[in-house]
């Protein structure tokens, strides 16, 4: 069949019968002895009877050339369609696992953007972790330690105030000599204390000695030792 190279029509068939009548022209010709080329193949049935056994076997052996190279021609042009035949597939092969591949790419990659969208969703959605609430100095204030030791009594002033008890002579702290008394203890410096529970366990615990409500100097110590040995569950 005709094939297009290059924008040129070829037919293979012909262009193998012009170099079959192009080498078998001398032969035949030359049998003339004229310098006549008439074509072999136009011969009239009584020329063929007026060809000498030589020129007839000569002509045999031309025809069996001819039908033999016809042979090899369309055994050529066979494998030459087969061959066109699997670049064809295989290029067809490799387009098709091309457009799969760049298929799954794309949603590889919308999978992943779905990925991040969800998990950016997700992670401002969720709540923040709770504030880490520390002991010692940094975790109360002497206004917060005040407001809970001194919350059941009416006079609700701090006081630096130092008094003695009048049966025992055990020091009586006012709410802010027993805040110094604590903050100044190595267990607080340590970190080892949770003034809110210290407060919670002295709050019961106030005496009066007259002026106002004052802690015993033994009830501090407690609080403080409890606390740094077991905890502010403890001390609730």
């Amino acid at each position: 069949m005709p094939q297009n190279y290059n924008g040129t029509n070829y037919d293979a068939f012909a262009a193998f019968d012009r170099e079959i009548l192009a080498a078998q022209a001398p032969q035949v010709y030359s049998q003339s002895g004229s310098g006549e080329e008439a074509p072999a193949l136009h011969r009239s049935s009584s020329e063929e009877k007026e060809l000498t056994p030589q020129q007839s076997k000569r002509k045999a052996q031309n025809r069996a050339a001819q039908r033999a190279f016809r042979e090899r021609k369309e055994r050529h042009v066979k494998e030459l369609e087969e061959k066109l035949s699997n670049l064809e597939a295989t290029s067809s092969n490799v387009l098709s696992e091309n457009e799969r591949l760049k298929r799954e790419l794309q949603k590889i990659t919308t999978e992943n953007q779905i990925l991040r969208a969800t998990s950016a969703a997700h992670a401002a959605a969720a709540p923040a972790p709770p504030a880490t609430v520390d002991v010692g100095p940094i975790s109360y204030s002497p206004t917060d330690f005040y407001d809970i030791v001194l919350e059941p009594h009416k006079n609700k002033t701090p006081s630096h105030r130092i008094s003695t008890h009048p049966e025992t002579g055990e020091p009586l702290l006012g709410a802010a000599a027993a805040w110094d008394m604590i903050t100044s203890d190595a267990a607080y410096v340590d970190g080892q204390i949770d003034i809110a529970a210290v407060s919670e366990f002295l709050r019961p615990r106030a005496v009066c000695d007259g002026q106002g409500p004052v802690f015993q100097e033994s009830t501090i110590r407690e609080a403080i030792r409890v606390n740094a040995s077991l905890g502010k569950d403890e001390l609730i």
